[in-house]
């Protein structure tokens, strides 16, 4: 139990180091050694939990896409408005974490990366609301409504959050209904 416990402390210092260096360096200038002093743990143990900094982005980034899709397949049976609201209140709730991920010393992809993830999840959906299209097209229907959101969050969020969830989760609904319409 304490090892657990001293596990999770460990990852939590050396993820918040590593986003704290983010911040003003990109991930291919910041070194193993940058996160240790930061950090203040040996290099030994930073490598117990991860091979380098790209994976340590890679493992936070997952982290992040793991709880939105739990937050999704709960409100599964929710219309599209109130689950794109929820999203959107997760990653506010997680506030710079998002942003210096997706800045300019981040993964500019991330934004892609999250809505990629859920395509199984809600390509179903999208596909029973277009009976009579080909399966081609609403491949390309999805991802061109995809990527517009995409756009949107990577705005939303570099931008500082600042637009109220509610309103652009029914901005966002409303541009899919029309454009499935």
């Amino acid at each position: 139990m304490i090892s657990d416990a001293r596990v999770r402390y460990t990852r939590m210092v050396i993820k918040n180091s590593f986003m704290e260096l983010l911040k003003d360096h990109p991930v291919n200038k910041i070194t193993v050694k940058d996160v240790c002093e930061m950090a203040e743990i040996n290099r030994a143990t930073f490598y117990k939990h991860y091979t380098d900094c790209f994976d340590l982005l890679s493992k936070i980034e997952d982290e992040m896409i793991c709880e939105l899709e739990q937050l999704v397949q709960v409100s599964q049976h929710k219309n599209i408005t109130d689950l794109f609201q929820k999203m959107f209140n997760k990653i506010k709730e997680s506030g710079t974490s998002y942003l210096t991920i997706v800045s300019d010393h981040g993964d500019r992809t991330f934004s892609n990366r999250i809505l990629k993830t859920f395509y199984e999840q809600a390509f179903p959906s999208f596909e029973n609301q277009l009976p009579n299209v080909s399966k081609q097209k609403k491949e390309w229907l999805y991802y061109f409504s995809a990527n517009g959101c995409s756009g949107i969050l990577t705005h939303w969020i570099s931008s500082g959050m600042k637009a109220d969830t509610k309103e652009i989760s029914e901005f966002i609904a409303e541009l899919l209904r029309k454009l499935t319409a």
